[in-house]
């Protein structure tokens, strides 16, 4: 059995071992020592990364009760790990502190709601972007509003964490939150006031270190709540990610930093304006040159103010003028919108081919087809004025 380092200690970063057994496995060589400090993934956490002497440690996992390191099966290290091996083994702390914020965050987090609202934290996962967490109640705004400022107290209080391992007789009478059942020697972490939750995860030693805790994302889901937060250095860079880009818009509107939500909805109205006089001059435009197109057997028109309804108002418009069909096209970069209309055929069929030709989506009625292809102006020509 594997003595684990990470269980009383989780700011050790180096540390020596021996090899007691090994395998292979795809293109990894699998190590299991008499002792590491490397976490393998649980608990909704990642592994630890790291080196066990030159070599990267590439993951780590708990199987069948094992901890084993798997690292590259390669020819130096076959020759460097052998059973009896005595390695230095090297934690990558950056990634372990940054884990360790975000999983100490989650049990802030989880221990108020549930105090608050008797809410379960029913899902967990700690990926390398945003931790998300599944409660089996649901929380409105201003309930995530005010966990969100009582976690950040707990956090700012700094708050000393224990790592206990209680009896079976003590653990009888200790309240504590847990998500799935424990086999063998319970391991409770212990914030308090705050939560006791059975875990195997290394955490910080104080609240403190946590630094800030953020909400990034809530939603009802499964008929509970889903949060994504951020703590400590990733809570950070975000939110100076969030200010740098509100700085932009500040310069782009002219407005204050303050005022910019203001100053994009005026921009988003002014837009809407401009595109409703612009759509305005196209009809008008286009109606003009309908007036000029003389009755045909086929009208194939490319153009790229056929924008929203004005592609099917301007098709249905020239439907008299036309034998067979009337196909009308707005190209916008990679992407041409179609509609084709007609009295006399069927255009189902047509429709189709388009569609087959230049993985296109669309279709409609007999008499009138709609969508959209990928393909070149010059393609779609050819293959519309040869049918």
């Amino acid at each position: 059995m594997t003595e684990k380092l990470f269980d009383t200690d989780s700011y050790i970063t180096e540390f020596e071992c021996k090899v007691i057994d090994l395998y292979t496995e795809d293109n990894f060589l699998c190590l299991i020592l008499d002792r590491t400090a490397f976490f393998p993934e649980g608990g909704g956490q990642t592994c630890d990364k790291g080196w066990l002497n030159s070599a990267n440690v590439e993951n780590v996992q708990n199987i069948g009760g094992n901890i084993i390191h798997f690292v590259e099966n390669s020819e130096e290290n076959v020759k460097m790990f052998t059973v009896g091996s005595v390695l230095s083994g090297k934690i990558d702390f950056k990634k372990r502190f940054s884990d360790m914020q975000q999983h100490t965050g989650e049990h802030i987090f989880s221990g108020i709601v549930h105090s608050l609202y008797g809410y379960n934290n029913v899902g967990f996962h700690l990926g390398t972007e945003v931790v998300t967490l599944d409660f089996d109640g649901e929380l409105k705004e201003d309930d995530v509003c005010k966990v969100e400022n009582l976690v950040n107290k707990a956090v700012w209080d700094n708050l000393e964490i224990r790592v206990l391992f209680p009896s079976d007789e003590e653990l009888s009478s200790i309240d504590y939150r847990s998500k799935i059942e424990i086999e063998g020697q319970t391991r409770l972490v212990e914030i308090p006031g705050v939560d006791m939750c059975a875990c195997c995860a290394p955490h910080v030693k104080f609240t403190g270190e946590v630094g800030i805790i953020e909400v990034v994302n809530f939603e009802r889901y499964k008929g509970g709540t889903r949060l994504s937060i951020l703590c400590g250095e990733r809570a950070l860079a975000d939110i100076r990610h969030k200010l740098n880009e509100n700085r932009r818009i500040s310069v782009l509107t002219k407005a204050k930093q303050s005022d910019t939500a203001v100053a994009v909805e005026r921009l988003l109205e002014e837009n809407e304006r401009l595109k409703y006089e612009i759509n305005g001059l196209n009809r008008r435009f286009l109606e003009g040159e309908a007036e000029k197109i003389e009755p045909t057997d086929k009208i194939i028109i490319f153009d790229s103010r056929l924008k929203d309804k004005l592609l099917s108002d301007f098709t249905l418009s020239l439907m008299e003028k036309a034998s067979e069909f009337v196909a009308c096209f707005c190209p916008d970069g990679d992407v041409i919108k179609y509609c084709i209309a007609s009295k006399t055929i069927d255009l189902r069929p047509l429709c189709k081919e388009l569609n087959t030709a230049f993985s296109g989506r669309g279709g409609g009625r007999p008499e009138i087809v709609q969508g959209s292809l990928t393909a070149t102006e010059d393609a779609v020509r050819a293959f519309i004025e040869a049918k």
